[in-house]
């Protein structure tokens, strides 16, 4: 079934073996009188139905229905056999016109071509064209969710063009049609299953879909990912592998291409604003791999651009990109200390150190080697907390170290660890509290934040989406992942580290009475960042999954867990699992309360239901559609606090913007980095009741443009922020205008 484009909404089949007693067909498309050539069959404009004509085949369904529609449409009158032509290729001398525009010899209006099919994977081969001196067409032709032929415009030296895909039936039926083309003329289609080994990856859905109009003209598309040995290899992530072009002409759209940390999305954000009115082609070739070296199948859509822009901008803001001397580094995230200058964290476990100037500038900055040196070797940081007593001349860091994720799933779990930092130039080192959670791939111990003397940390989740999966190694969530921890040091023992394990040997219990580490808000999936606003809020800013997560099941019999969970003894609902969701989940900024629930089920501690459930028969809040209609929220979900911040945004740092500049119209603003789709930088306002999300801003000058962007940080008294570009290793200053 062919997906309508016209909006941003993605299609998701989900991929499905080699189609079970499925044979290859050949159709060449004529009049009833012609004769296909040998091993193909006739089809001459019939309405869809059994085929039992001569040259039809046996047990056949296949035809010709209204363009968006199941219901069946003759276009008997739309076939023609060009004869006298210098063609020789007899399977292109036969035309059917799958929209005719011209008088009464034909059928007005667009047919889509079906053929009955067991679900699964087909590759399909088709030609359009024509072999008479007819130069009158623009043909365009989709196949399922997938553009083959668009914008071509026949010539007397290019009268055809032959287009190979592999695509997905989910309904029992592959459907060929020419929406968006001008008297498309097509000549034949071969059918193919595609067998089940070896099991390729593939893209699964695509925004903006297949034939969109109206996009916007800064959009990012965004390919959702069916990932089967690993993530996606990024070194075969290129320009060359992933394209956007005109489809008219072909050309070539310069644009950043990129991917998650777990590797399960593609990102492609063009260099600047497209053309309105311009329709582009976007693919996926087989050159791209998994970490396994696996090809993907093949993919291409096309979406035409409209005149509107999503970011408005704000008027008298802008900020200018500078470089600095914070080069060659995957840097992934940054703090201001209580010395004045930035603090950097790397991918390998260093630290840089860099003077600030009073107008913000970076001076030449200094390593610091004590995380690996403590660790033996690279690890990865990303969580910077200065304590409340650090100064310039004693300046304490807190830091999250994590074994390195390298893009195969064979990290170790409980190898989190926090470790304090001291001495002038950080060169004491401790473990303060170790056996963290850890998955397989990217989700980890990620950031800390201080307020009223206790640390706060967001550690990633085990899993996609709550019951464990094929792509994170069937590891299980555990008591302590896909949370928002609290530590309180004035309750850690004399005798460090602290051994917070809580499985596999480990005895952990952060319910114990004067337990030091405790779970402060928990259903968070994989929040990189945390920020305790002016108005003692807690903000932050969380990665959704891609699709294809499990969601766990209630047992009939009831863990102990149910007993103690964070808001009391369990008392419902109940929800059943489901083995592979088959829509993406977007990316969340969430307000965060002690005790709440937000969304990602750990059945560990009892909670099961993914979002907010499937409660009713209409559209609901942030609903699971992969639920049968009933499923309620779990009792404890925030859905007032829960802010959507866009599909594949891949939500990552954040800051309240401090600085007085522009008249004050950022300040007080929460300032979010998004890594995966757009790579910019969001302005959202949370202005609203009790601290409420209630406007997001897009399009501000000089928040666009960076190559993965992770992190950023402040300097406050010249109004530069700092944003750690992972792609570009580097760190980009940007300075206010004015």
């Amino acid at each position: 079934m062919l997906t309508p484009g016209g909006g941003s909404t993605p299609s998701t089949p989900t991929p499905t073996p080699t189609p079970s007693g499925a044979t290859s067909v050949k159709v060449r498309f004529a009049t009833a009188t012609a004769t296909p050539p040998t091993g193909y069959l006739a089809d001459w404009g019939q309405p869809y139905g059994a085929r039992t004509s001569a040259g039809q085949g046996s047990g056949r369904s296949y035809g010709w229905v209204r363009d968006g529609s199941s219901t069946a449409v003759d276009l008997t009158l739309n076939g023609r056999l060009r004869t006298g032509t210098p063609t020789l290729d007899t399977r292109l001398t036969g035309v059917m016109h799958m929209d005719w525009r011209g008088g009464t010899t034909g059928t007005r209006g667009a047919g889509s071509w079906e053929m009955a099919v067991p679900n699964g994977l087909y590759s399909v081969t088709l030609s359009v064209g024509d072999a008479g001196d007819y130069f009158d067409s623009v043909d365009q032709v989709s196949i399922e969710n997938q553009n083959a032929v668009a914008r071509f415009v026949p010539s007397d030296e290019d009268r055809f063009r032959t287009a190979v895909r592999t695509v997905q039936v989910s309904d029992g039926r592959l459907t060929l049609s020419p929406r968006g083309g001008t008297n498309t003329k097509i000549n034949f289609v071969e059918v193919e299953p595609v067998p089940a080994s070896p099991d390729r990856p593939q893209v699964a859905s695509v925004t903006p879909v297949n034939l969109t109009t109206g996009a916007t003209r800064d959009i990012s598309v965004t390919a959702g990912l069916a990932v089967t040995a690993g993530g996606i290899a990024t070194s075969t992530l290129t320009r060359e592998t992933v394209r956007l072009s005109v489809a008219a002409d072909g050309s070539s759209v310069p644009a950043n291409v990129n991917t998650s940390g777990g590797g399960d999305v593609i990102v492609l954000t063009p260099d600047a604003p497209l053309v309105a009115g311009t329709t582009y082609r976007f693919d996926v070739t087989s050159t791209v791999r998994d970490v396994s070296g696996n090809a993907f199948h093949p993919w291409s859509s096309v979406f035409t651009v409209g005149t509107a822009s999503e970011g408005t901008g704000i008027t008298g803001v802008a900020f200018d990109q500078v470089a600095t001397t914070a080069t060659g580094q995957g840097f992934t995230s940054v703090a201001m200390g209580p010395d004045g200058k930035l603090y950097a964290a790397t991918l390998d476990g260093y630290l840089f150190r860099y003077p600030v100037a009073a107008d913000g500038s970076l001076g030449t900055g200094e390593r610091i080697d004590t995380i690996r040196t403590l660790a033996g070797g690279a690890r990865t940081v990303i969580g910077l907390a200065f304590d409340p007593a650090a100064t310039a001349a004693d300046p304490i860091l807190w830091v999250t170290e994590n074994r390195k994720y390298v893009g195969v799933s064979d990290v170790p779990d409980w190898t989190g660890k926090i470790v304090r930092l001291s001495g002038a130039a950080l060169q004491n080192g401790q473990d303060v509290v170790v056996g963290l959670p850890r998955s397989a791939r990217d989700h980890e111990s990620n950031s800390l934040a201080f307020k009223d003397g206790m640390l706060y940390l967001t550690q990633g989740s085990n899993t996609a989406m709550g019951a464990p999966d094929s792509s994170w190694e069937f590891r299980s969530e555990s008591l302590l992942s896909a949370a928002v921890l609290r530590l309180d040091p004035a309750k850690l023992p004399a005798t460090l580290p602290l051994d917070v394990k809580t499985a596999e040997g480990g005895t952990y219990n952060p319910f114990a009475p004067g337990a030091a580490l405790t779970l402060y808000a928990t259903g968070v999936r994989n929040a990189y960042d945390l920020i305790w606003h002016s108005n003692g809020r807690l903000y932050v800013p969380t990665n959704g999954s891609a699709r294809g997560g499990a969601f766990p099941a209630t047992p009939a019999t009831l863990p102990s867990s149910c007993a103690s969970r964070i808001d009391g003894a369990w008392t419902g609902p109940r929800a059943p699992g489901v083995g592979s969701n088959p829509v993406d989940e977007t990316d969340w900024v969430f307000k965060v309360a002690q005790g709440g629930y937000y969304g990602h089920p750990n059945p560990s501690r009892c909670e099961w239901v993914f979002n907010g459930g499937n409660p009713t028969s209409a559209q609901d809040a942030f609903e699971a559609t992969a639920y049968p209609v009933g499923v309620l929220p779990d009792r404890n979900y925030r859905k007032a606090d829960v802010f959507d911040a866009g599909l594949h945004a891949s939500a990552n740092g954040v800051i309240e913007y401090l600085g007085d500049g522009f008249g004050g119209a950022l300040k007080g603003k929460l300032i979010v980095v998004r890594y995966s789709a757009s790579q910019d930088l969001m302005v959202l306002d949370p202005s609203g009741a009790d601290g409420t999300i209630v406007n997001r801003t897009l399009g501000v000058v000089g928040f666009k443009g960076f190559d993965q962007p992770l992190d950023v940080a402040q300097h406050a008294a010249s109004g530069s922020i700092y944003v750690t570009e992972l792609g570009g290793r580097k760190i980009t200053r940007l300075v206010p205008r004015g």
